[in-house]
């Protein structure tokens, strides 16, 4: 008999099917085997008077993987029970819409359920955890669940619990899985109960009379359990009440997991196969192997694959087999694919391994070594130690432009080794002498006893942590942002595990301890102080400012007036104080005469910073928002921008600096630009405002190319960042012919607007390089088509960089980290041939032009901010 299975893409949906998204919806209905008399305890111990609060059931959607650290995506949301029938089952009847659509949940995505109720001793009112589980979306056939389950929750009160995420983390560690796999003639007829009801079964006359035994037979069983069960039931969705069909989880090929899984856990047939054919004898051969051109044509597509796909073990196979020639022609792109295609578990092959990389050739650039430092090699120590060798290699300016991921980097140490390291306490000979390297090495010799075993061949000893260290006592550039990247991640706002701000607390607690060694050294550990001091001070005034019940222009008075009285003693220390968004910049006064606050939801204040020989510094003090993600953005243009002018093509970026002091405020540099919104209120159009700005009755030639690769750089770069609401108060231009972008809430294709165009690209902005048909609009898309290329080729670090902050809870990219991955593999068209991408992406711009929803948008914008102010 054929089977004939018709099945729909949820992107392929018919249009009136794309007016609401498809969420899953669950019903919350009932929990049964809750006695009150169990759980009257107060700190774990039994109080035969103790009172328990209202039962409430806390939720979160979970994605499991390895790979995340960071477990629960969004937050906790509660529910209470609404009645209680006077037996053991409390009734909820609580609808739950997930707040995702079926194609944003993968494979790994699933929901936690914990019941708490709360006690009360002589310190107030504290959370009871009383019971948990867990259980993924897509059953083991990858079909999203539908119908009724009885999940089993699992006591929680022999565990430490301290809040909702430490409840998570023992549910998820502890395997306290939802179904009743303890029980399996429970789990059966639940199982059967529910293929019933989904008609899986052809119907029989003895169906009715069988489903009431089976019932009866479930209650039996569950009340002889003596556990809590909570009966939830999936539905497809009340988007289309009348559509139900089943939800298979399908991903191709190109786009599978997305990270390399490197396994502890070898069969034998892996141990033989692997001493058989990777042995010592066989170097000798491999290092005269030369391919073909099939088997190079085969290894390029292998380096050409982003270091975020999985490789087989044929391809593991091939790298290894022909390792000395790729060594030797192609070992910037080989190095990473060799080191995910070593078995590093297995002794000799490792031996082979490290020999080689002693001698593999060295490049000065930090770019390809950042991918060994992301959370898939945290189980390989001397993939690690290995970077960090190649990263002594660097320049300041390379090892400044990726100190952030360095810094975030620390989360996939060995965390036991920096923990239990002594930090606090400084070596005598350390703190007598200058000598950094000997300051380092003596910290190495005091961790190098809990090297493990495995690495006790590998001839490079220092790992990040002491990398970090010697780098920033060398230059206080890197110092300076060491200081304040890591004062970040210990902050209380910041969403680290405990664990986590105890790792950057230790080595933060190390690296100021070790700016003791001589008089500069200590000059620094001052200037790092003050600065703390400053920024606290100048936080609590503007908060205080902000907090005032009052107009704008009336809090701008008293900004200007407290900054009078107290600018001085914020920024007078004995020292000249190094501004900690660009300690080249030495603060000598706040002019407190020029300070302004902007047009804003959260009013960021504008200062003008004097220096001590007078120069001036325009600065950005915004509270009330986290701006680490702006800084991500930025660092990445910056990035772009010097990627770029290595290849002598220089766009007229601006790569304004960002320093986020904690999740809640932090410093933007000013540029000074106007809103292309306001040059059209202003001026009409932006050729007026350039030939009014260079007084001439045309723009200037340079000028003209200046705007015009400018323009070319920002649409290539919103393009593959995907950056959303680009409405024309976020496009600025300045008086040079520079335009470029600001505000950076949204990225990786998030927009709040519907319908958002893949290019931010006015009919003005055209119109000012001539329109579409001139040399000029020409000379517009080669710049984009050149400078698409040449960042494509850096696809690479881009995926690096994503992955090292995927655990630091930084917007857009912690609500879906694979999204984010997928993104950005899309946008750089990885599985397409170079001249087929690049057609495709100027197809794209060019598909922006016509586009008629922007505008539309742009003008219940601009009606939106004139309502506002």
């Amino acid at each position: 008999m054929d089977l004939n299975v018709t099945y729909l893409r949820s992107c392929d949906l018919p249009k009136q099917y794309k007016s609401k998204s498809l969420i899953p919806h669950i019903i919350i209905k009932s929990l049964s085997g809750f006695k009150a008399d169990t759980f009257k305890k107060i700190k774990g111990r039994y109080d035969s008077l103790a009172c328990y609060g209202e039962l409430r059931l806390a939720y979160c959607i979970t994605r499991i993987l390895p790979m995340f650290r960071t477990r629960r995506v969004g937050a906790w949301t509660y529910t209470n029970f609404t009645k209680s029938n006077g037996s053991n089952i409390i009734t909820f009847e609580d609808g739950i819409d997930l707040p995702f659509p079926y194609s944003w949940l993968y494979h790994y995505s699933g929901i936690c359920l914990i019941l708490l109720s709360s006690y009360t001793d002589s310190k107030g009112v504290h959370d009871q955890y009383i019971a948990g589980c867990h259980i993924f979306f897509y059953n083991s056939k990858r079909t999203f669940r539908n119908c009724n389950y009885d999940f089993v929750m699992h006591p929680l009160d022999d565990y430490d619990i301290q809040d909702l995420d430490s409840a998570l983390d023992c549910v998820i560690d502890k395997n306290l899985i939802a179904k009743p796999k303890n029980i399996p003639e429970l789990n059966n007829l639940l199982k059967m109960n529910r293929k019933l009801l989904r008609g899986e079964f052809l119907e029989t006359p003895l169906d009715q009379q069988s489903f009431a035994v089976a019932l009866h037979r479930i209650d039996e069983l569950k009340l002889a359990s003596n556990q809590m069960f909570l009966s939830v039931k999936f539905i497809f969705s009340t988007s289309y009440p009348y559509l139900r069909v089943p939800v298979v989880f399908e991903r191709s090929e190109a786009g599978d997991l997305t990270y390399v899984e490197m396994s502890k856990k070898w069969n034998p047939y892996d141990e033989m196969y692997f001493k058989m054919t990777r042995t010592v004898s066989s170097a000798y051969e491999d290092r005269k192997k030369i391919p073909n051109q099939e088997i190079k044509d085969r290894l390029k597509a292998i380096l050409d694959l982003s270091f975020t796909d999985r490789l087989t073990p044929a391809d593991s196979d091939l790298i290894w087999k022909y390792r000395f020639y790729l060594s030797n022609k192609h070992p910037e792109e080989a190095l990473s694919k060799f080191m995910v295609a070593v078995q590093w578990d297995f002794g000799e092959q490792r031996k082979q391994a490290i020999e080689l990389l002693k001698v593999w050739p060295r490049s000065s650039s930090a770019e390809r070594v950042l991918e060994l430092l992301t959370q898939p090699f945290a189980d390989f120590p001397v993939c690690r130690l290995y970077a960090v060798s190649r990263l002594q290699d660097a320049s300041d300016e390379d090892i400044e432009l990726y100190l952030y991921q360095l810094v975030q980097a620390l989360r996939y140490e060995n965390t036991e080794t920096i923990l239990e390291s002594d930090l606090t306490t400084v070596n005598k000979q350390e703190a007598e002498t200058s000598d950094t390297e000997n300051a380092v090495g003596n910290f190495s010799r005091s961790v190098q006893l809990d090297l493990n075993p495995d690495i006790t061949d590998c001839p490079w000893k220092m790992n990040l942590a002491e990398f970090l260290i010697h780098r920033g006592k060398s230059n206080f550039r890197l110092a300076n942002y060491l200081y304040w990247f890591l004062k970040l991640e210990v902050h209380e706002d910041t969403p680290n595990t405990p664990t986590m701000k105890k790792v950057f607390d230790r080595v933060l607690t190390r690296f100021m301890t070790t700016l003791t060694g001589s008089e500069t050294l200590l000059g620094w550990h001052t200037d790092l102080l003050n600065q703390t001091t400053f920024v606290d001070g100048l936080y609590d005034l503007i908060k205080q400012v902000l907090e005032t019940n009052a107009k704008r222009t009336v809090k701008i008075e008293i900004l200007q007036r407290k900054l009078a009285e107290q600018g001085p003693a914020l920024s007078k220390f004995d020292r000249p104080l190094p501004f900690p968004l660009d300690p080249s910049f030495l603060i000598g006064e706040i002019d407190a005469k020029s300070a302004s606050l902007f047009k804003s939801t959260t009013q960021p204040a504008l200062l003008k910073l004097i220096s001590t020989s007078g120069e001036v510094y325009l600065v950005i003090f915004k509270t009330g928002d986290d701006l680490r993600q702006d800084q991500l953005v930025l660092q990445m243009l910056r990035l772009m921008d010097v990627v770029l002018k290595k290849e002598s093509f220089d766009l007229h970026l601006t790569p304004y600096r960002v320093l986020p002091a904690s999740c809640r405020h932090g410093f933007i540099e000013f540029v000074r630009g106007v809103p292309i919104a306001e040059v059209s209120r202003q001026e009409g159009s932006i050729a007026k405002y350039l030939q009014n700005c260079n007084r001439s009755p045309t723009i200037p030639k340079h000028v003209l190319e200046t705007y015009m690769r400018s323009c070319a750089g920002y649409c290539v770069i919103t393009y593959l960042l995907g950056v959303g609401d680009r409405h024309l108060e976020n496009i600025l231009l300045t008086e040079e012919g520079k335009l470029f972008h600001i505000d950076f809430s949204f990225i990786f294709g998030n927009d709040p607007k519907m319908m958002a165009p893949n290019v931010r690209l006015t009919k003005d902005m055209i119109e000012t390089m001539g329109g579409t048909k001139t040399e000029l609009f020409k000379s517009f898309l080669n710049s984009g088509y050149t400078a698409f290329l040449n960042l494509r080729g850096h696809a690479n670090v881009f995926m690096a960089i994503l992955s090292l902050v995927q655990d630091a809870g930084i917007g857009d990219i912690a609500r879906d980290p694979q999204k984010s991955f997928d993104f950005i593999k899309e946008r750089f068209l990885l599985d397409k041939p170079g001249e087929e991408a690049s057609q495709r992406f100027c197809k794209r711009v060019l598909d922006g032009i016509g586009s008629v929803m922007p505008e539309v948008i742009e003008k219940i914008h601009l009606l939106m901010q004139y309502m506002r102010n």
